[in-house]
């Protein structure tokens, strides 16, 4: 049953006993009913209040307004405290953003607000199902290590319960405590990538190995292990390169190609550059060279100035150095 299995995990079982409040993301699909209904029953055994929240993305027009309109009623029914947000994505996603990533900004942007005003933790309905495709998509992207260890089952404010449970466990769980569900029709079209996964490889893969998903996570798991270190590491070397306003070119070129990368994003990400294999590629080199070379990433800059590394987020400031 899918309390078991949510109980089976520790990591979980211990973010949700430390969690005074736990404020349930509910979709209204079959994975977020069942997710506030196992809350709902674990809540006085391990002692956290529960909420809900809702975001409403307007991308369906009626069908969305229906989803809304489900979550109330479930929310109503159990006696549940629910927040919704009502955004039209299409029009508010930026320059260079796609629907889905606007959208998805949108809601962790609205658990983020709600974790800081109620002391909360956001518990999101991912499954193991959903694990398997991220890892996927992750290795058609050609990821690095990181993407392989998948969806974290607790991390950043952020819990999932139902992360080792398969869609097909979710949906067995509603029927037999006779909780309804929304479909979203748009998980029909395989006009997504991960649509087309879900519909295509998934059945595929599972023609070879029926418990592919519980694979899944295994290897995920085990590669996790590794990140961690490996991530671990390159915080040590990136405080020792550390010099006063950037960073040891010697120190950095002394570093294995492996934890070297690692630093570099470290770097990226404090400088709020986005990071993707070309950008890294490209500042490993500068570094290796040793040379004052650009790189090329939305305006922002990697320069190398008496042996020191530094970024440059203002393009004029860069132009008249």
């Amino acid at each position: 049953m899918l309390i078991r299995e949510v109980k089976a995990n520790s990591e979980v079982c211990g973010a949700l006993k430390k969690a005074d409040c736990v404020i349930a993301a509910v979709s209204g699909g079959a994975d977020s009913a069942a997710l506030l209904t196992v809350l709902n029953i674990l809540k006085e055994e391990f002692g956290y209040t529960l909420r809900a929240c809702h975001v409403n993305h307007c991308l369906r027009g009626e069908e969305s307004d229906r989803d809304e309109r489900y979550v109330r009623f479930l929310c109503r029914r159990l006696e549940i405290p629910l927040y919704v947000r009502r955004v039209d994505v299409r029009q508010l996603a930026r320059r260079h953003e796609s629907i889905e990533e606007c959208a998805r900004r949108v809601r962790y942007e609205f658990f983020g607000e709600l974790n800081a005003l109620y002391g909360a933790v956001t518990a999101t309905a991912h499954t193991a199902s959903d694990n398997a495709e991220t890892v996927l998509i992750n290795m058609l992207r050609g990821t690095a290590l990181t993407g392989i260890c998948g969806i974290p089952a607790v991390r950043d404010g952020m819990v999932r319960p139902l992360i080792n449970c398969s869609r097909e466990q979710t949906e067995s769980f509603c029927k037999e405590t006779l909780t309804d569900f929304v479909h979203d029709s748009t998980n029909d079209s395989d006009d997504y990538i991960r649509n087309r996964i879900r519909h295509r490889i998934i059945p595929a893969l599972k023609d070879i190995n029926p418990s592919i998903e519980s694979a899944f996570a295994r290897m995920c798991e085990s590669v996790s292990y590794d990140d961690k270190y490996l991530e671990k590491l390159a915080e040590q070397e990136k405080a020792r390169c550390a010099v006063d306003g950037g960073y040891s070119v010697k120190l950095l070129a002394q570093l294995d190609e492996s934890i070297l990368r690692r630093v570099t994003a470290m770097i990226f990400r404090e400088n709020d550059i986005k990071v993707n294999a070309r950008a890294l590629t490209e500042a490993v080199k500068i570094i290796r060279d040793g040379k004052g070379r650009t790189n090329p990433q939305q305006y922002k800059f990697v320069k190398i100035r008496r042996k020191k590394l530094f970024v440059e987020t203002n393009y004029e400031k860069f132009r008249r150095t």
